[in-house]
């Protein structure tokens, strides 16, 4: 738990970098805590997140990453982005 209140959860995930994989990142996923529900649940959620965001970062086929999530201002990194051209 971190933030001010301590009210965001902190995930810290340390991998190698999608976009040059001999090197290591670390970065830090935030979510706000709820006031109410199953809190177990509701984290359980956000890991699930976190590992669909990642699955998006180093999926490639052949070079294509046709689900490259959102990063910093794009939008939602959680949401499935597909990035591929439309005929």
């Amino acid at each position: 738990m971190g933030g001010p209140g301590d009210r965001l959860l902190c995930v810290f995930a340390t991998t190698p970098d999608s976009n040059a994989p001999d090197r290591q990142r670390t970065t830090q996923h935030q979510f706000e805590i709820p006031d109410e529900g199953d809190l177990e649940r509701w984290i359980f959620d956000c890991l699930v997140l976190i590992e669909r965001h990642e699955v998006g970062e180093f999926l490639r086929f052949t070079t294509e990453r046709p689900f490259l999530p959102n990063h910093q201002d794009e939008g939602s990194p959680y949401v499935i982005v597909d990035r591929r051209e439309q005929p």
